[in-house]
């Protein structure tokens, strides 16, 4: 196990070889997506609390199970006329961290998947419009509803999600960014910080978020996903094969 402030090539190398050949034998994305947070969890324990990928995927794809969990959130905010079966819903894949119910995507209780019916939806929610914008995304794209605009968009991500603190970061309207603050404060979450890459010719992108128990920055954060933005290209053939199990 190492911190993440204290890696050094050898050990992004070391997760890569050994995720590489087994990713690629693997039958759906979905199981991919949980090789690799556990993988990066098992080796970076020391700093990771919690580590969740996400990937958007049509709502008429989903399974049943995550339609009915999207379902409720849009009666509950008021959205439920505007998802159809071409809303791309940005759904948990992957999930790994200190307690046993994060280590498993099926026992998630309000995030399995984030409707993108509209920019002022996501904009109400302060964590995912700060990961949009700051990969480079925006939000004027999700109105749009063109499958052309919505694929050169995302193929543009190359920002990183950095909140520095997490106990104290507010945006631009003085909203916390992390709003789960008994989570921050239970578990010591310091650091916050995500990234991603869409896939060529697809609507679909994942993003990888990760929550810290120490305070990470910029810099490392930054060459951290540089290290690890290899798993897009090793699931580039489950993308279009298969995502759920």
């Amino acid at each position: 196990m190492a911190k993440i402030s204290e890696a050094v090539t050898t050990s992004f190398r070391a997760v890569q070889d050994n995720l590489g050949q087994r990713i690629k034998a693997l039958g759906s994305f979905e199981e991919a997506a949980q090789h690799y947070t556990a993988a990066l969890y098992k080796e970076f324990e020391e700093s990771i609390v919690l580590i969740r990928l996400f990937a958007t995927v049509p709502y008429g794809q989903l399974p049943a199970q995550n339609k009915k969990s999207v379902d409720n959130l849009g009666r509950a905010k008021g959205v439920s006329a505007s998802i159809h079966d071409q809303t791309l819903v940005l759904s948990l894949l992957g999930s790994s961290g200190k307690e046993p119910t994060w280590n498993d995507r099926r026992d998630s209780q309000g995030h399995v998947g984030i409707p993108l019916v509209s920019a002022a939806f996501i904009d109400a929610i302060p964590m995912m419009s700060r990961l949009l914008k700051q990969l480079g995304l925006g939000l004027d794209w999700i109105d749009q509803g063109d499958t052309a605009v919505v694929k050169q968009t995302i193929g543009s991500m190359t920002g990183v999600f950095f909140v520095p603190e997490a106990a104290s970061e507010v945006d631009q309207r003085g909203r916390k960014i992390i709003v789960a603050e008994d989570f921050v404060q239970k578990y010591g979450i310091k650091t916050v910080f995500g990234f991603g890459g869409g896939y060529l010719g697809s609507s679909t992108f994942s993003v990888t978020i990760i929550f810290l128990r120490e305070t990470l920055s910029e810099t490392d954060a930054r060459q951290f996903a540089a290290q690890v933005g290899f798993f897009k290209t090793i699931t580039a053939d489950l993308v279009k094969q298969k995502i759920f199990s």
